[in-house]
């Protein structure tokens, strides 16, 4: 059985999760303002501006990967989830490409085009994945792990083709998108940025809304069923918000990996299994590590003469062996 809550300490009241939202909300605008403040050109205000809005981008996109790989993870009851191993941040690709391929030609500006299809793409997937691993009712989570992959590479193939086809002044332009790079022109996309914003604060309410439930299903399907929880709309409504969160991310940054993985496992780690509490400080703490990274890309490439660096490669550096020395813990712990 699952460690939950219930068995392991003290479930948070709704006013200690407000302090703790309001903590961790002052402490990741310090680092917001501080890391505005690193760089190696010359500080002036349009430098800081642009800093300050990609900055944003930046901590909204590690919010809502980090929050949707949480719910991922409590829902499947595996460390092991999160949307970019599952093929839902390809998925959501995919579709974001497909927008701003063909958003001239259905006279949709890009911000709209790149996210409703980027949400397309993402419930595809889900609905894919989800449709193969489902049995009467119930999820086997490494069938669902497996199909993640499957469906992953098939969406790689899809971007990789439209990728061929692209013109070659869009081609620039969408290597480094599919490398994972928070734009410096994301604060002349205003539209584009209070969209995706809204998506992701949205879908983390409704993630801290069902916190109990995730709560509650950690102690199994059958138990969550005799305390009240739907666990099949549960799981339906939990890939609609990953869906919805992850679209958002991928169309303001591209597909980057494994934030969902390595932010979430470490938040259990220190503050324990309360998903209301995990959901609200996994978000808080994807924010900070993203906005660290991208400064990080942002300095380092220009003092190696790299350029910079896109910061979806040093996530996938970070998280390879996350991933690898979770899969072998979980190995060892399920052996005889």
């Amino acid at each position: 059985m699952s460690e939950s809550p219930e068995t392991s300490g003290r479930v948070l009241s709704a006013r200690q999760l407000a302090a703790w939202s309001g903590v961790l909300f002052g402490a990741t605008m310090l680092v917001w303002l501080i890391c505005t403040l690193i760089g190696v050109y010359e500080l002036s205000w349009n430098v800081w501006q642009t800093r300050a809005y990609r900055l944003l981008a930046a901590a909204t996109v590690g919010a809502g990967l980090a929050a949707a790989g949480m719910a991922l993870q409590g829902m499947l009851r595996n460390p092991l989830a999160e949307p970019y191993i599952l093929g839902v941040s390809s998925g959501a690709g995919v579709g974001v490409l497909a927008g701003l391929a063909l958003g001239a030609r259905l006279h949709w500006p890009d911000w709209l085009s790149t996210t409703v299809l980027g949400l397309v793409g993402a419930m595809a997937t889900c609905a894919v994945v989800y449709g193969i691993a489902q049995r009467r009712g119930r999820l086997d989570p490494y069938i669902l792990l497996l199909s993640g992959v499957i469906v992953n590479v098939f969406n790689g193939a899809v971007i990789f083709a439209v990728l061929l086809v692209a013109r070659y002044d869009q081609l620039t332009r969408f290597i480094g998108w599919g490398m994972g790079k928070v734009p410096d022109d994301v604060w002349f996309q205003p539209k584009l940025m209070v969209f995706c914003a809204v998506w992701v604060v949205g879908g983390w309410a409704v993630l801290l809304i069902r916190g109990a439930a995730f709560n509650a299903l950690g102690l199994g399907d059958d138990v969550a069923a005799s305390s009240g929880v739907a666990v099949h709309w549960l799981r339906v409504e939990t890939f609609i918000v990953v869906s919805l969160m992850t679209a958002a991310a991928v169309a303001l940054a591209g597909p980057i990996g494994f934030i969902g993985l390595i932010v979430p496992h470490v938040c259990r780690l220190v503050v324990g299994p309360d998903h209301r509490k995990l959901v609200i400080i996994s978000g808080f703490a994807g924010a900070v590590f993203l906005m660290v990274a991208d400064t990080f890309c942002r300095t380092a490439g220009q003092w190696f003469r790299l350029g910079e660096i896109p910061v979806g490669i040093v996530t996938a550096f970070c998280g390879g062996p996350f991933f690898i020395y979770l899969l072998r813990r979980r190995s060892r712990e399920a052996a005889p």
